[in-house]
């Protein structure tokens, strides 16, 4: 799901530290990121795959129907055999077979808005709150749920659902989404090769020990290697600069909603202020940095139109040394790394470098139904099964029994195969349909992963914005324009591609971005976030 990664055409989720994504990058886990105390007080009461019918005997499914299905990630190489047997379940259950199709975390942000504008004819798409879901609510891209429409054609998920999520998906009182049912703390881990740290005399303490130590570890990679540690492109750009200077941003949280002008606020003050990130000094010093690395051979001088790249593919064919995802992913990547490589002697390391992570909200991953959709009954009660019946769930989420995993001795836990690296676990882009209920943790990963979850938990925040949606309709020609000057040109600087002087460049930047309307978006959330928090209280 990687998360992933939010800092988008900016630092991509900056040094080892995740949006996503997935998904995504991304994304969350025991291998379940919360723990039970964690959950809604109104927990789900489990339900077997065969407790309920797939819905109402009313529903007429006599007609076999072909939905079609958009996830954003990278599609992996044995996705149209898992989704095969998918379809044979769905043919026998409802009648009705899904073609899916990926937006890659390379490009995702620019084709998403365009299947909606071009009239794309389509059922399903994932969204969520860092995936476009106010923006596409908002211009009638998605259609209406309403209790109703769960009660009939999903009555699983309608006894499932925490009341939260459905809440939190509201926008002007409706819904749009499906919201997961689950409950997320993401955080970021490295992988880093443990060969190659003693090669080059150096520790994983060392380079980890804050945001810009790493630094050592790619220059020693990149005068070992003579390539670049630093690809860009897709989720790989993870480990990019601007390095997000995390000791510089403690307590602060992104803001959805206006495309890649990134607003925080700080979570600390009362009344938090909202700010653009270009405009706070850590921008400055991770665009220095950013050059830095260029110029040292660090980071590809062809960064910013590389499209092709994958952050997985990348470190096990020996191209990156580091691989970076939020805890579930990089226990995930950690058993195919050593299934393939155990001389690397893979070691994980925390990269949140002491912040504290947030408990993301429902809407942190779901699906939305195309407003155009000709079959949005059949595409609801594919949802259904998808989120509630454990056959789907663990073919959508591990792949294929006997080959890409196998169930522990409890039914409780899933042991990947030595080489599941052509479906790993949440490959398949699944975060939609995630449930509390069905997420079974994963054997032989992370040795410190119980560590790793338990200091995060123990920090972890509800920042007072969590559940807060910003509505740009009276700022969308200036969001546009905004957007548009980032394009031309913040993009360059934050792959290292400097005209004049940092200094300058910035300085540039921020004055055209000025006259593109930047201070009206600005003022409009900060007024929407004044009222929210004002009806909160």
């Amino acid at each position: 799901m990687r998360k992933m990664f939010r800092w988008p055409s900016i630092i991509a989720s900056t040094l080892l530290l995740t949006t996503a994504l997935a998904g995504c990058g991304g994304s969350g886990n025991n291998n379940q990121e919360a723990s039970n105390a964690t959950k809604a007080t109104t927990v789900p009461t489990e339900v077997a795959a065969t407790d309920t019918p797939a819905a109402s005997p009313a529903v007429d499914i006599s007609k076999e129907v072909k939905l079609k299905m958009y996830l954003i990630g990278d599609k992996p190489k044995d996705f149209d055999l898992v989704y095969g047997e998918v379809n044979k379940l769905l043919k026998e259950d409802i009648n009705a077979t899904v073609d899916v199709s990926f937006l890659s975390w390379s490009d995702w942000k620019q084709k998403y808005p365009l299947l909606f504008a071009s009239g794309d004819d389509f059922d399903l798409i994932f969204t969520a709150n860092w995936a476009q879901y106010s923006a596409q609510a908002s211009k009638g891209g998605f259609l209406e749920l309403t209790k109703d429409m769960i009660d009939q054609y999903m009555p699983k998920t309608a006894g499932n659902m925490y009341p939260e999520a459905w809440e939190q998906a509201k926008i002007d009182g409706k819904v749009y989404m499906l919201p997961y049912n689950y409950k997320e703390i993401q955080g970021e881990f490295s992988i880093l090769r443990g060969d190659l740290l003693d090669k080059y005399g150096l520790t994983a303490d060392e380079v980890m020990k804050d945001s810009k130590s790493i630094e050592k570890y790619y220059e020693a990679f990149t005068k070992d290697t003579k390539l670049p540690a630093l690809l860009g492109g897709g989720r790989t750009w993870s480990g990019m600069p601007l390095y997000w200077p995390r000791e510089m941003m403690k307590n602060w949280f992104h803001i959805d909603g206006t495309g890649n002008y990134h607003m925080y606020y700080d979570d600390t003050q009362g009344s938090p202020k909202v700010f653009s990130y270009i405009d706070s000094d850590a921008f400055v010093e991770g665009v220095k940095v950013t050059k830095e690395w260029v110029d040292k051979g660090i980071v590809s001088k062809s960064a910013m139109v590389n499209k092709s790249s994958d952050a997985l593919n990348d470190f096990l064919s020996g191209k990156v040394p580091f691989s970076s995802f939020n805890l579930l992913t990089t226990n995930s990547n950690f058993i195919t790394v050593n299934a393939e490589h155990p001389e690397w002697k893979a070691v994980v390391k925390d990269a949140n470098f002491g912040n504290p992570v947030d408990l993301k909200p429902y809407t942190q991953g779901g699906m939305a139904i195309n407003r155009l959709s000709k079959n949005p009954e059949r595409a609801l009660m594919l949802l259904d099964l998808f989120r509630n019946d454990e056959r789907y769930f663990n073919l959508t989420t591990y792949g294929i029994d006997g080959t890409h995993y196998t169930l522990s001795a409890d039914g409780k836990g899933v042991v990947p195969s030595a080489d599941n690296s052509n479906f790993g676990i949440d490959s398949g882009s699944p975060w939609g349909w995630r449930d509390d209920i069905l997420y079974k943790k994963v054997d032989g990963g992370i040795p410190e992963y119980q560590q790793f979850r338990d200091n995060m938990i123990a920090t972890a925040v509800s920042p007072k914005l969590q559940s807060f949606v910003f509505d740009d309709t009276s700022v969308k020609n200036e969001i546009a324009t905004v957007n548009n000057v980032l394009e031309q040109y913040e993009k360059p600087m934050v792959y290292g591609i400097i005209k004049k002087s940092v200094e300058e460049d910035i300085q540039d930047l921020r004055e055209r971005l000025k006259k593109a309307g930047s201070e009206k978006v600005v003022a409009e959330i900060q007024k929407q976030v004044d009222a929210y928090l004002a009806a909160s209280k």
